[in-house]
């Protein structure tokens, strides 16, 4: 049986949740309802094997659930149950304390746009949101460009925006996590072009106050 068989709500909620690759299935089902071969794509390295099992053992434990999609989909979808959407607040925490160890992206590590989002929730100061309504597009230089909406003090992923953003954001991968941490002040990223922000002044100062840079000591505390 797979249990530290300890009295503790941590040891508990490892039994459930602390195998390889588990939180990262979550990761994927956070951002809504997901068919097998979306979480293969979604979660690079894991084999079929390895994935049926993971599955198997969140629905078992009761974090997920199998459906039908209604016609003319009709596809069997994975999604979190109600247990498992209470995952949203730990997982966030842990990418927002995971993003000291980024680092510079390196040629063999795999990245998904989407990846950006979870790590954006746990910068998010919910507090200063609630009355917020904002859309900002992160371009990413290497093609991709991630959508993202804060509205009513959530930040939801936008797949296929029908509308422009409001604020955009032009940064690599590896500048944005230099940012993230505090290591490198906006200041002197906007100054040598690898940070850029635009939109109305207004607008721009609001989504400043959503993501407020962290000072490097807090980030390492």
């Amino acid at each position: 049986m797979r249990s530290y068989n300890q009295w503790c709500s941590l040891a508990k909620a490892l039994d459930v949740v602390g195998e390889r690759w588990s939180l990262l299935v979550v990761r994927e089902l956070l951002e809504g309802p997901r068919r097998y071969t979306d979480l293969r794509e979604g979660i690079p390295g894991i084999s079929t094997d390895v994935l049926a099992a993971r599955l198997k053992d969140l629905e078992d434990d009761g974090i997920i659930e199998r459906r039908t999609l209604p016609p003319p989909a009709a596809s069997k979808v994975y999604e979190l149950t109600e247990l498992g959407l209470g995952l949203g607040p730990a997982v966030a925490a842990l990418s927002k304390w995971g993003s000291r160890l980024l680092g510079p992206k390196t040629d063999d590590e795999a990245f998904r746009p989407h990846w950006l989002v979870l790590g954006l929730r746990g910068m998010l100061r919910a507090d200063r949101a609630a009355d917020v309504s904002l859309d900002v597009d992160f371009d990413l230089l290497s093609g991709d460009t991630v959508r993202v909406r804060v509205d009513g003090g959530r930040l939801v992923h936008v797949p296929e925006p029908e509308t422009p953003a409001q604020v955009l954001v032009h940064a690599d991968l590896s500048t944005l996590a230099a940012v993230a941490d505090g290591s490198l002040p906006v200041a002197a990223a906007t100054a040598d072009g690898r940070f850029a922000i635009e939109g109305e002044a207004d607008v721009v100062a609001a989504f400043q106050r959503l993501f407020p840079q962290p000072k490097p000591e807090s980030v390492r505390a």
